[in-house]
């Protein structure tokens, strides 16, 4: 049973808990998930066994709470000290999905967008001029910008749980929205003020958008292989 497995049976035995028991497990099990550095098979283990244990004592007429205890982040925090850190072997594949993933996007919104403009309205050149030293540094910034984002959102997430009165959902969703868009901004400034240097490629609208096709078939077809995203 790989992890992916672990989380879809994880998400069915949950649906036999009590709307109580779901809520305090359901914030343990996100506050666990969003430490990225740990290992994944390992942390859906453990979930997963704490899971069936909280699942046996509700059977018994007990509560998560008479389970897991009156500090539910604390037992976490011992529960993740415990959880072994990702492999760097194990995290390649999933940095490499993720890079071809962001490029074939861009690739296919840029030659998409560019080739309509062109041939339809006459706007612009039939190709994209691309540096290869400032165009590659772009991306390496992207890529990191892109890690940022992530790593604030899950410290975001994690923030979100154990709290006894929960947000409204309209502050919660404008927090992510504001969040999103201070990112899109950022790789929108780096485009923007980054000099051309390097030589200079021109790429045709239409290999751009089959690069970027060929690219997201290839990140499609690592991800069926690998299941390294739901």
């Amino acid at each position: 049973m790989n992890t992916k497995d672990l989380i879809q049976l994880n998400n069915e035995k949950r649906e036999q808990l009590t709307e109580e028991n779901e809520k305090y497990y359901g914030d343990m099990l996100v506050y666990i998930r969003m430490n990225l550095n740990k290992s994944e098979r390992y942390t859906e283990e453990v979930l997963l066994e704490m899971l069936e244990h909280l699942l046996q004592a509700q059977a018994e007429g007990k509560t998560a709470r008479d389970v897991f205890g009156e500090d539910p982040k604390t037992y976490c925090q011992d529960i993740i000290e415990e959880i072994p850190s990702e492999k760097k072997t194990n995290r390649l594949p999933f940095i490499l999905f993720i890079m071809m993933r962001l490029i074939s996007i861009v690739g296919l919104t840029a030659g998409i967008v560019g080739f309509a403009l062109y041939y339809f309205f006459d706007l612009g050149s039939g190709n994209i001029s691309f540096p290869v030293v400032s165009g590659t540094l772009i991306v390496l910034i992207d890529l990191l910008l892109l890690g940022l984002f992530l790593f604030i959102l899950s410290k975001w997430i994690k923030s979100s749980t154990f709290k006894e009165k929960q947000p409204k959902k309209w502050v919660e969703f404008l927090q992510l929205w504001l969040l999103c868009t201070l990112f899109i901004s950022l790789t929108l400034i780096v485009l923007r003020f980054m000099p051309d240097f390097g030589s200079v490629f021109h790429i045709s609208f239409p290999v751009f958008i089959l690069f970027g096709a060929v690219l997201y078939i290839i990140s499609f077809v690592m991800n069926k292989k690998m299941r390294l995203i739901s």
